[in-house]
């Protein structure tokens, strides 16, 4: 973090989650992030700094082959030029991204524009960009006139592609089978009484039944057991469940 005063600098952030004004003096706390949407908390003096300000916050050498954008409320970037001045106090931006680079490329996400600094981003940086939870969310990129194709955390969609690439996203959805039935399931994880009511949809606790759950074909972290009242177990495509109900005698 730079040290540019001995005065404690404010941090916008905070100050915005608390809901009260931004203080009318530097030093402020913003945060700076990369195409990775990495951030890291830098300070600066000047309440109303420029793109080049903002740049050299950064730690940015060579100013001409970067260009930074703030993050908007909204969720998008807007492009902060080097003359270009933005009020720290008064915009709500506390977040900003910079790019190495001399092209700018522009794709939709879920219907929505953004542009983007860089030829390539990853499906974890997209469900970040729309603000989805990226445990419950995949990533899927529209081909048109072809089949949608699922864009995986880590990997990389090339956006220097012919045309405006269209992303979307939708709840994550868990082919299951139990009871030797297909289900699909729009959460990562499920309790006991969850994979009950699959099988038996009238299930509940009850002083004369009981019900025995195993599964197999899990993901690592659960890949073959049993499953008992109050516990859970993250799902895989594929995983299998049986549901025995017995009479207590």
């Amino acid at each position: 973090m730079n040290n540019v005063s001995q005065e404690v600098a404010e941090s916008i952030v905070d100050a915005l989650l608390a809901g009260r004004p931004v203080r009318s003096y530097g030093p402020y706390e913003v945060l700076i992030g990369d195409d990775t949407l990495r951030f890291e908390a830098r300070v600066i003096a000047d309440p109303v700094p420029t793109g080049a300000q903002i740049l050299e916050t950064a730690g940015v050498k060579a100013p001409t082959d970067y260009v930074a954008y703030r993050v908007l409320k909204s969720g998008l970037l807007e492009e902060l030029r080097p003359d270009e001045t933005t009020d720290l106090r008064e915009s709500g931006v506390e977040r900003f991204i910079i790019f190495r680079t001399d092209r700018i490329f522009r794709f939709l996400l879920n219907d929505r524009s953004f542009e983007w600094g860089a030829p390539h981003i990853t499906g974890l940086t997209l469900k970040k960009l729309a603000s989805v939870d990226p445990t419950g969310n995949e990533v899927w990129l529209d081909v048109p006139r072809g089949v949608s194709r699922l864009i995986g955390d880590m990997e990389f969609a090339d956006l220097a592609a012919p045309g405006v690439e269209r992303f979307y996203t939708r709840a994550t959805v868990y082919k299951i089978i139990v009871n030797t039935r297909p289900k699909e399931v729009f959460t990562p994880k499920l309790t006991f009484w969850e994979v009950v009511k699959l099988a038996f949809p009238d299930a509940s606790p009850s002083q004369t039944k009981i019900y025995t759950v195993t599964y197999k074909r899990g993901p690592s972290s659960n890949p073959e057991g049993s499953m008992v009242d109050g516990e859970t177990v993250h799902l895989k495509d594929g995983m299998l469940f049986n549901v025995t109900p017995t009479d207590k005698s």
